[in-house]
C-alpha cells in the first residue's frame, strides 16, 4: 500500500511539473513575439486597395439632393467616410475643409448614418455646430460603407481622374497628407 501511494505521488508530481513547464514555455513564447500594430498597416484592416477602381455610388446630401460619384468623372476626388460621434473624424474635419477650399479638389464626406445614434438628426445637429463647405452624403443603409469595405472611421480615399484609387488612409488625415496624395 505504501509503494502504491508513493507511485501515485510521483506520477502527480510529474504531471504538475510537466504542466508548469508547458505553461512557462507558452508564456516565454508569448513574450518573444512583438505585438502587431494594425493602426499603421492598412492591409490588416481591409478596405479597397490602391489601384482598384472606385465603385460607383449615389447618395443624398443632407439637403436632400442626389450626388453620384460619376458627377465628378474626370476630376480628382477625396472621399472621406466619417461619423459625428467619432473623435478622429472631428479632428480631421478642419483639415478637409481647408484642403478643399484651397485646392478646389472636391471633397465628399460620406457620413455613415446607419451608425449614428439618431440617424440624420445627429448629422444635422453636428453640422450646425461645425459647418462644412463640401457635400455631406448620407449613407443611411450603409451600402456605400459596405461596398468600400470600410472597417474603421475615418477612412479616406483619393480617387484619380481615371476613377482609380490612388491613396487610402485609415485614421485621420491632415493637410500635408492630402497635398502629398493629390496632384
Amino acid at each position: 500500500m505504501r509503494v502504491h501511494k508513493l507511485f501515485v505521488g510521483l506520477v502527480m508530481m510529474a504531471l504538475v511539473a510537466g504542466l508548469a513547464y508547458k505553461g512557462y514555455e507558452e508564456y516565454k513564447a508569448s513574450r518573444e513575439t512583438e505585438p502587431v500594430s494594425i493602426a499603421g498597416d492598412a492591409s490588416v484592416l481591409g478596405g479597397l486597395e490602391v489601384g482598384q477602381r472606385a465603385p460607383a455610388f449615389e447618395l443624398e446630401t443632407i439637403e436632400g439632393e442626389t450626388v453620384a460619384l460619376s458627377d465628378y468623372a474626370g476630376e480628382q476626388v477625396v472621399l472621406n467616410f466619417w461619423a459625428s460621434w467619432c473623435p478622429p473624424c472631428r479632428e480631421e474635419l478642419p483639415e478637409l475643409i481647408a484642403f478643399g477650399e484651397e485646392t478646389g479638389i472636391p471633397v465628399l464626406g460620406v457620413n455613415v448614418t446607419k451608425n449614428e445614434r439618431r440617424g440624420k438628426a445627429d448629422v444635422e445637429a453636428f453640422l450646425t455646430e461645425v459647418p462644412v463647405s463640401f457635400p455631406v452624403l448620407l449613407d443611411e443603409a450603409g451600402v456605400v460603407e459596405k461596398t468600400y469595405r470600410v472597417v474603421a472611421l475615418p477612412t479616406t480615399y483619393v480617387i484619380a481622374t481615371d476613377g482609380r484609387i490612388t491613396a487610402k488612409q485609415i485614421g485621420p488625415v491632415d493637410f500635408q497628407w492630402l497635398h502629398e496624395e493629390t496632384d
